[in-house]
């Protein structure tokens, strides 16, 4: 078994290994790190989901890493495969392919105590390999475990069924495609596949909240202005991040935010029934609160309802032919695609590597059904880890890459000794831990994400529910307490000790 030791280990290749990876180079000076993925290159969601129609639904300008913004995008909003070539430019720029080994997926993460290192356990094209690390980067995200949805015959379908996050290349140029969902990557693929299908019929489970987006583009002249002042772009991110931000108030409860929602529902109402035909008025506008459930920014959804070709009903689907589906009414469907767009089982996603941390205790034994993190990045027991886009990190307005660098800053102004070897053990008090818990999740109770009258995957079920999604604050908030954190609650201790023996990873 071929092992190999490095002082910082880091889980993912997407935006959060990547944001790593930069920051260790640059601000750290770390070049002893490596990365490993499950998938076959760096991108992470955006190499996962490569469904017709995948886009990010934050503007494309603030949808980048500071280190590397980008104005002169193709479009506000960018597409998977312009989200790719970005990434992939930035990966080339700092050689991050000579840190990274791919197709690789974790099997266990285990604490040695006496050593203080992290060791991994991988399989590696058919071979297992042991990597050790005195620091641990969770940067999987919450994005990997696709919800699979069952209904009775799906077994006996003569065509392919897709997870959205699983997408294989298919001709449905004048296919009958049924799509299974009703969230954003239903919304989007629906919009791309409807325009060559012969029809598309979505089956949905209840009905979402759609707002239009804006859709201005930075022209040539913008663009070129930007090159010749390129110090004007941060200020250009901050002008998008602040209005973004303005967006928060409509979640986070209370009086104001109540009459800031209600302003807003009449616009998302009226809207609707200006773009959706006059028979999806009473079914597809919900009963629930706006921002209860993520909102929807349309991107051609409403224009592709509007087609003969295409058909939205809440009818259940109760079984899969051979060439069809059938609905509860006993009516058919025909159908040569169906699309499984049912999202992500969040907890599966945030517990899908096995991490042992001090006393042997398996971290999803540790949260025991309630995941949390501190500042949405530390775990008790758990030293030198730190979680990125992880419980909580979620915000309902905001860009997760903005989220991520904020938990880099965290880890910066709390174990950078760890992380540049000065020390070898950081961890968060438990008492910390218990009060960051109790204060955000009474906060989040007094959102619109709990209070809002509808079941999401925001929540967990039960009177004693716990969201272990969303984050109920600004993200100026968590950009302030990144720099100025409460030294109080965390532990390091400088005492020395020795790694253990490795050698270089080849990367094959």
């Amino acid at each position: 078994m071929a092992q190999f030791h490095s002082q910082v280990l880091i889980v993912g290749g997407g935006f959060s290994g990547i944001a790593t990876s930069i920051k260790l180079l640059k601000d750290w000076k770390v070049t002893d790190f490596h990365i490993y993925d499950r998938n076959d290159k760096f991108g992470g969601t955006w190499t996962a989901n490569t469904y017709p129609g995948a886009a990010s639904d934050i503007p494309a300008v603030w949808y980048c890493l500071a280190s590397d913004p980008k104005v002169d995008w193709k479009a506000a909003y960018p597409s998977q495969e312009e989200l790719a070539q970005y990434i992939a430019g930035v990966v080339d720029k700092y050689g991050l392919k000579s840190f990274a080994t791919f197709n690789s997926e974790i099997e266990k993460i285990e604490w040695l105590s006496g050593e203080r290192l992290w060791k991994a356990t991988i399989s590696h094209n058919g071979s297992t390999i042991t990597h050790t690390a005195r620091a641990l980067f969770m940067g999987q995200g919450c994005l990997v475990t696709p919800n699979h949805v069952k209904i009775k015959g799906m077994e006996d379908f003569q065509g392919p069924i897709m997870h959205t996050a699983e997408w294989k290349p298919f001709d449905y140029d004048n296919k009958d495609v049924v799509v299974i969902g009703n969230g954003c990557s239903a919304a989007q693929v629906i919009s791309e596949v409807a325009k060559t299908a012969k029809s598309v019929t979505q089956f949905a489970r209840t009905p979402q909240w759609i707002v239009p987006r804006p859709s201005v583009t930075a022209g040539p002249v913008l663009k070129t202005f930007f090159n010749f002042f390129p110090f004007l772009i941060p200020i250009l991110r901050f002008f998008v991040f602040f209005l973004l931000e303005m967006n928060w108030n409509m979640f986070r409860g209370g009086w104001w935010s109540d009459l800031d929602r209600a302003m807003r529902t009449k616009v998302a109402v009226r809207m609707t029934k200006q773009y959706l035909p006059e028979k999806y008025h009473e079914t597809a506008i919900p009963k629930y609160q706006l921002g209860c459930k993520r909102i929807i920014f349309d991107c051609g959804y409403w224009a592709a309802l509007r087609m003969e070709s295409v058909l939205l009903t809440f009818d259940k689907l109760v079984e899969v032919g051979k060439n069809s589906v059938t609905d509860i009414n006993g009516k058919q469907h025909p159908a040569d695609l169906i699309v499984d767009a049912t999202g992500f089982n969040i907890g599966r996603s945030l517990t899908s590597v096995d991490v042992i941390g001090e006393n042997g205790m398996p971290l999803t034994e540790f949260w025991d059904g309630k995941v949390a993190a501190y500042e949405t990045v530390m775990v008790p027991n758990y030293p030198n880890m730190f979680m990125l886009f992880g419980p909580n990190a979620t915000t309902g307005h905001n860009s997760v890459i903005f989220g991520i660098e904020n938990g880099l800053k965290f880890v910066e102004s709390v174990a950078s000794d760890v992380i540049q070897g000065r020390s070898d053990y950081v961890t968060v008090k438990p008492q910390a831990y218990e009060a960051w818990i109790q204060r955000i999740q009474a906060a989040i109770k007094q959102t619109s994400f709990a209070t809002g009258g509808c079941v999401s995957w925001y929540m967990s079920v039960g009177e004693d529910s716990h969201n272990a999604v969303s984050y109920p604050w600004t993200q100026l908030r968590f950009w302030w307490r990144a720099r100025f954190p409460h030294y109080k609650d965390i532990y390091v201790d400088h005492k020395s000790q020795k790694a253990a023996p490795g050698k270089e990873l080849k990367v094959e």
